[in-house]
């Protein structure tokens, strides 16, 4: 995950004399380490307690947290091989959330049709795909704030591309609120939430095959949870 870095320049003399002054007040857990001239400063002042603080909460959970799903995801492909090694081997071996999605789908599709789970197979990686679109913008962007506008973010690498001379390093500016930044979170839960189920009744339906229609325990089966729209990447 490559660092969010606040765009040099971007910030009103004014602002940046807040972001100093409420420096020291952060919570004790995300204090400042740095120390310029007697002045506490912050890495990302635009997360401060004044400004998006809130927000950089959830975007901090939104970057962490994208890697449970992909556990959850594996754990689909240990229920079918009975083992770790391989499913770790097959979908971490290459570099890429995109390529660890395609390999779980080449890897799981036969096993999950035979037992009748592969529509909400497929549906679950499509899901999975747009989380990882949301991470994606937040891990290739830079972030700043301003009392009119609040939080916002810029993708350089895109603008990079622009054919035209750059003039504006925040004209393609994209808002973000906590509202959405919160049902982007929920999202990440239900799309794990998926995936929890999926791996649960592979489960069950392999122990109900391998004891041949004779009748047994019954197995937990994780609730399939409802489903939710997609969440839009920014406001």
């Amino acid at each position: 995950m490559r660092a969010c870095h606040q765009i040099a320049g971007l910030w009103s003399a004014a602002d940046r004399r807040n972001a100093v002054a409420a420096a020291p007040s952060i919570r004790a857990t995300m204090r400042c380490r740095r120390s310029v001239g007697g002045c506490s400063m912050s890495l990302m002042p635009c997360f401060g307690p004044n400004q998006a603080f809130d927000e950089g909460i959830v975007i901090g959970r939104l970057l962490a947290g994208y890697g449970e799903i992909e556990m959850a995801m594996c754990a689909c492909l240990v229920a079918v091989e009975g083992m770790l090694d391989i499913p770790i081997r097959r979908l971490f071996d290459t570099r890429g959330a995109e390529n660890r999605i395609k390999a779980a789908k080449k890897a799981l599709q036969i096993d999950f049709a035979n037992a009748g789970l592969l529509a909400d197979l497929t549906q679950a990686l499509a899901d999975m795909d747009w989380c990882r679109e949301i991470r994606n913008q937040y891990s290739h962007c830079q972030w700043f704030w301003t009392a009119q506008e609040g939080l916002c973010f810029v993708n350089l690498e895109a603008l990079a591309k622009q054919p035209t001379q750059i003039t504006s390093a925040i004209a393609s500016k994209y808002p973000i609120t906590l509202p959405l930044l919160q049902n982007q979170e929920d999202y990440f839960w239900y799309v794990k939430q998926c995936f929890m189920h999926l791996e649960t009744a592979y489960h069950a339906w392999d122990r109900a095959r391998a004891r041949g229609g004779a009748a047994g325990p019954s197995s937990f089966v994780y609730a399939k949870p409802p489903r939710i729209a997609r969440p839009p990447l920014h406001n």
